[in-house]
């Protein structure tokens, strides 16, 4: 707990002074009563103490503006990742909570490499350091795994930090500014009816995990969702009309955008039969997809949840001499896109919940077979 100054000294919140015989102190206390830093110089020298005063002044402004007590990026990183949560909702420059979610977990990555470094001495050498071990990446049993898209998008975020950074001035310029890219395949997997409908086939044999697994992927290429809007599907969300989903990524200002998918007889079965599934006797029953104890999958639980049914297809496909290749819950959209545009739908705009025409046929359309009438 602060006490009140004894005297006007024109100092800073949490910023004090002491002129003893020999020594002239000034520091920043923080709340737990711990010193953020202090500095000392003799008490004779006047210029020096003018200058550490000067020098106090200045770090505290930057601490009160969210700069971190220490130089590290793991501190500046931690910092950041304060501040935004502090920021109002609607204020320029704060992110979505799944946003910030999906960060907190790049951070992690990003401290294994950077933490214990100073800021002012990285460099852009590190960036590409970085890049360079996720281009060189192997899986636990010791696989070529590269992950250079999770790359990019960790130094992309990493420069987000830094520049941070520089505006609590704790650096002068952004060692990570103009980083190069490793070079990425676009993803450009078109799942066949044969593989969904087999997914979900195995799906139902295997029963509990699985069986939720594969109707979520039904219900992704049927509305055309996002893996994290499936995910997230509550009760609540099935209206009479159909199911109302909200897009979860909008720009910055931009009003939440709400839209529903009509019932259609597939539809209409496959969210009964995932209503209808069995959880554990303790389990809730808020989330439409949600795991046996009813809860929200996290997205490592997904993961292996889906992994474990696409393995099974895999051997089930080669026991029937059929073409399977594993694929996720952010396949099924773009098949949902596909296969809509392919029966000349005229609301595909409307059921991605996209603003730019543009932006569906370049990353969703991945028809094989383009069909159009002559002139005339």
């Amino acid at each position: 707990m602060n006490r009140r100054r004894e005297r006007a000294d024109g100092l800073p919140y949490r910023v004090y002074e002491r002129r003893g015989a020999r020594l002239y102190s000034i520091g920043y206390k923080k709340p737990d009563g711990t010193w953020a830093f202090r500095l000392t110089c003799a008490i004779s020298s006047v210029t020096k103490i003018a200058e550490l005063r000067r020098d106090a002044i200045k770090r505290a402004a930057d601490i009160e503006m969210g700069a971190p007590t220490e130089g590290t990026f793991a501190a500046l990183a931690d910092a950041w990742l304060a501040r935004q949560r502090a920021l109002p909702d609607g204020a320029q420059g704060k992110r979505a909570d799944s946003t910030l979610r999906e960060n907190e977990r790049e951070l992690s990555m990003l401290k294994r490499a950077f933490g214990v470094m100073h800021v002012g001495q990285m460099e852009k050498s590190d960036a590409y350091a970085y890049l360079d071990a996720c281009q060189l990446a192997r899986d636990k049993e010791g696989n070529p795994r590269p992950r250079a898209e999770k790359g990019n998008k960790e130094i992309a975020l990493a420069r987000v930090v830094l520049e941070f950074g520089v505006r609590v001035r704790l650096i002068a310029i952004n060692p990570f500014d103009g980083v190069e890219k490793l070079a990425t395949r676009r993803r450009d997997r078109l799942v066949t009816d044969a593989e969904l409908a087999l997914a979900v086939e195995i799906g139902r044999r295997m029963g509990g995990p699985q069986h939720i697994v594969g109707l979520a992927l039904r219900t992704a290429w049927l509305c055309l969702r996002r893996s994290v809007e499936v995910r997230a599907l509550t009760r609540d969300q099935i209206t009479a009309d159909g199911i109302l989903w909200e897009a979860a990524k909008r720009q910055r200002g931009e009003a939440v955008k709400r839209g529903l998918i009509e019932w259609s007889a597939d539809l209409r079965s496959t969210v009964d039969e995932a209503l209808a599934l069995k959880r554990n006797k303790v389990a809730g029953t808020w989330y439409v997809f949600g795991n046996m104890s009813g809860q929200r999958y996290t997205k490592g639980g997904w993961k292996a949840t889906l992994s474990k049914l696409m393995v099974e297809c895999v051997a089930e496909a080669a026991r029937r001499s059929i073409p399977f290749e594993p694929f996720s819950l952010q396949d099924c959209r773009p098949k949902g896109v596909s296969d809509k545009l392919a029966s000349g739908a005229t609301d595909t705009l409307d059921a991605t919940m996209h603003s730019s025409e543009r932006m569906v046929r370049q990353v969703y359309d991945r028809r094989r077979i383009r069909v159009a009438k002559p002139t005339r």
